[in-house]
């Protein structure tokens, strides 16, 4: 919910791309053999010749098919992510880049983060994403965060406030040779 997975369309993808490959790998090995051949057996080209319309209605249903599940595939990954703006009052609404802002600025003050990348997602939920410096005590830092959420709670007046955290060290500071 919280954080946007690309694990379905990655699966899609492998799983389309794997049968794609084996189709492909199937008919040159099959055209190797009988080049002389059709591909298809001639019970399944009889078959067809003889029941034409309903194998031609067949083959355009599933292109149809197809085509739409590729474009509602494409338009999923294409559309950007929402950032809802919270309503707090009949009349207040606060800005996701607000909430964004004010989180991000409570964070980098907590002892051991260098720097805060905070995103406003869902209806709210924080994608938050820490840089904290060589030799930070991530326990405190985790304990300190906790607070930071609560007051964000506080202030937005949720129970319940979903939080993606990533953590991530800063790169040791390169050392020149001279």
């Amino acid at each position: 919910m919280i954080a946007r997975s690309y694990r379905t369309e990655r699966v899609c993808a492998a799983i389309l791309g794997t049968i794609a490959l084996l189709v492909g790998a199937g008919a040159v090995v099959l055209n190797a053999r009988r080049v002389d051949r059709p591909l298809l057996d001639q019970t399944v080209l009889d078959w067809a010749r003889d029941h034409l319309l309903p194998v031609r209605i067949g083959a355009l249903a599933l292109g149809l098919v197809l085509v739409v599940v590729g474009l509602r595939w494409v338009w999923r990954a294409a559309t950007p992510e929402r950032h809802p703006d919270l309503t707090l009052d009949h009349d207040l609404v606060v800005t996701s880049s607000a909430i964004a802002d004010a989180v991000k600025s409570d964070v980098e003050r907590v002892d051991g983060v260098t720097s805060a990348r905070v995103k406003v997602i869902g209806e709210p939920a924080l994608r938050m994403k820490l840089t904290l410096r060589q030799g930070a005590d991530v326990r405190a830092v985790w304990r300190e965060l906790d607070g930071v959420l609560g007051r964000a709670r506080e202030t937005l007046g949720v129970a319940v406030l979903p939080t993606a955290v990533r953590l991530d060290l800063a790169a040791r500071p390169r050392q020149r040779v001279r």
